[in-house]
């Protein structure tokens, strides 16, 4: 399974780079107002040009500003020619349930790297894969795209055992329907408890915010077990 880093701190990102845990990395709109960054567009690009400096051949996900379909495209046509593998991040539908679909379809038919997100549910999930395939039909070079299926979210409003099953039976489905460029991220992470369990699942990827990785590796038996060697290897001497 793949860890991508959520987040655009480049300090955060270059550490877990140092530490081997970074296979990519996501951004989006909250992540970008918490890190201030300013100047609109301009101010995305640089931050993004950062990163992506960082991570040469990795995937990185920089999310669409707008709910129009036209306006999506021509962002999603803007953002993709910023750098190498910039995946442009989507929602499945608007904030009124209108479909995305259409937006989806025809980037991926352009060459766009499309990264599904805000899926909540088994239906939401392999209609967008069926869309990003039926956009790969007539490409030559096929590459891999993304649904984000945020297990957080999903566990807030109807139980981590729901989360844990639309991620397993999507991955079950693609296996099954043979899609080989639809790749899982597991989204909305928000411990370390949601790393151990939702990593079972078989989605390809997760997407985890810096502090649930910082707290992931902590234990207070390890720390009391090193303290131990140390004190024990000062005896030594």
């Amino acid at each position: 399974m793949k860890i991508f880093i959520d987040s655009d701190n480049i300090e955060e990102i270059k550490k877990y780079i140092s530490w081997g845990v970074c296979d990519g990395v996501t951004t989006n709109p909250t992540t970008f107002y918490k890190s201030g960054i300013v100047g609109g567009v301009g101010g995305i690009k640089k931050r993004v040009a950062d990163i992506s400096g960082l991570i040469p051949g990795l995937p990185l996900s920089v999310e669409v500003t707008s709910e129009m379909p036209e306006e999506i495209i021509k962002q999603a046509r803007e953002y993709s020619a910023w750098a190498d593998d910039i995946v442009i991040k989507i929602p499945v539908t608007d904030s009124k349930g209108n479909s995305m679909l259409g937006a989806i379809k025809q980037l991926v038919q352009e060459g766009v790297v499309v990264n599904v997100t805000l899926v909540m549910n088994f239906n939401q999930a392999i209609l967008a894969a069926k869309a990003i395939s039926s956009g790969m039909e007539k490409l030559a070079i096929r590459k891999n795209h993304f649904v984000s299926i945020f297990a957080g979210r999903i566990t807030e409003e109807q139980g981590v055992e729901r989360a844990f099953q639309v991620i397993k039976e999507t991955r079950a489905w693609l296996d099954f329907h043979k899609y080989k460029n639809v790749e899982i991220i597991i989204a909305s992470i928000r411990n370390p408890e949601n790393i151990e369990y939702f990593s079972k699942t078989g989605g390809h990827a997760m997407t985890i915010p810096p502090d649930a990785i910082a707290k992931a590796l902590l234990s207070a038996r390890t720390k009391e077990g090193v303290a131990k060697f140390m004190e024990d290897a000062k005896k030594l001497n």
